[in-house]
C-alpha cells in the first residue's frame, strides 16, 4: 500500500448531524476504489490545514480513505483564533468525553455504510488531545480495527463533570492492536504514565507497541509548530506506515 504514492485522490466535505448539531468532516481517499478507512482526530486546535495535510498524506501514501471530523465546530466559546491554546483548552474542558466518543461512533456508523470504505478495516489515529480521544474511542468501540496514539494525555490533572475518567481508565477489555508514540520530555505526560498505559494495554491485547522519543518534545510530529522534531517525526511516520500496513494485511488475510 505505501508504495502507491502517485495515486489520484478525491476530496469531499460533509456534515455529521448529531441531535441538532452539525460537525464538518473532511474526507480524502483514492478515487473510485473501496479502501481501508482511518478516522483521524485533530489536536486541540481543531480541523485546520495541518490536519487536512496529514489526512492527504495518509491517503496518498497508504491508500486509506481518511475522515477528519471537526469535533469543536459547534461549541460555545470558540475563539476567533483557534491557535489560542488557553481559549481552546477552555472549550475542550466543557465538552464531555462521553459525548465525543458517541460522535466518533456515529461517524464510524455513517462511513461504514459507504461503498468506498472497507468497513471491517477502519482504524483511528489522534494527535495530542486527539490521541487521548482516539484511545478512549477505540477502547469503547469493538469494531475499530487498530489504534494509533500520538502523545495523547494518559491522565487528566483532575477529574471533572465532563472528564469523569482518565484516558487510561478506558484501556481495559476491548483493546485493539495499538501503536503509541510519545515524548520523553513531555511536561503533560510523564514517562511513568506512558509505561503504565503500555503495561495496561498489554494485559488485554497481544499487539501493543510503544515508542518513547527521549529527546523529542510534545507535538513533535506537527511540522507547523516550534515543537517539530524532524528525526522523531520521520521515525514515527515509518513506524506508523509499517503498523497500518501490517494491520490491513492481517485483515485482508
Amino acid at each position: 500500500m505505501s508504495e502507491s504514492s502517485n495515486r489520484s485522490l478525491q476530496e469531499e466535505e460533509f456534515l455529521l448531524r448529531r441531535d441538532g448539531r452539525e460537525l464538518p468532516v473532511f474526507a480524502v481517499g483514492p478515487a473510485d476504489v473501496a479502501s481501508p478507512g482511518l478516522i483521524l482526530i485533530h489536536e486541540i486546535f481543531g480541523l485546520n490545514d495541518h490536519i487536512r495535510d496529514v489526512s492527504r498524506r495518509f491517503a496518498k501514501e497508504l491508500g486509506l480513505r481518511v475522515f477528519a471530523p471537526d469535533l469543536f465546530a459547534d461549541r460555545e466559546g470558540l475563539p476567533e483564533d483557534k491557535n489560542n491554546l488557553d481559549a481552546m483548552r477552555a472549550v475542550w474542558a466543557k465538552i464531555p468525553d462521553a459525548e465525543v466518543i458517541t460522535d466518533l461512533q456515529a461517524l464510524y456508523q455513517q462511513i461504514s455504510r459507504r461503498e468506498d470504505v472497507l468497513a471491517d478495516t477502519v482504524g483511528t489515529i489522534g494527535y495530542c488531545m486527539g490521541g487521548a480521544m482516539a484511545l478512549m474511542f477505540a477502547c469503547s468501540t469493538p469494531y475499530i480495527a487498530f489504534l494509533i496514539d500520538y502523545y495523547g494525555r494518559v491522565k487528566y490533572p483532575e477529574l471533572t463533570a465532563t472528564k469523569t475518567k482518565h484516558p487510561i481508565d478506558y484501556a481495559s477489555g476491548n483493546v485493539c492492536p495499538t501503536l503509541g508514540l510519545f515524548s520523553g520530555i513531555d511536561a503533560l505526560i510523564p514517562v511513568s504514565d506512558v509505561e503504565e498505559l503500555d503495561a495496561k494495554l498489554k494485559q488485554y491485547s497481544p499487539d501493543v507497541q510503544f515508542k518513547v522519543y527521549s529527546d523529542a518534545p510534545h507535538a513533535f510530529f506537527n511540522d507547523t509548530r516550534d515543537h517539530y522534531d524532524e528525526t522523531a517525526a520521520k521515525d514515527a511516520w515509518k513506524r506508523t506506515v509499517e503498523f497500518i500496513d501490517r494491520q490491513i494485511s492481517v485483515k485482508n488475510g
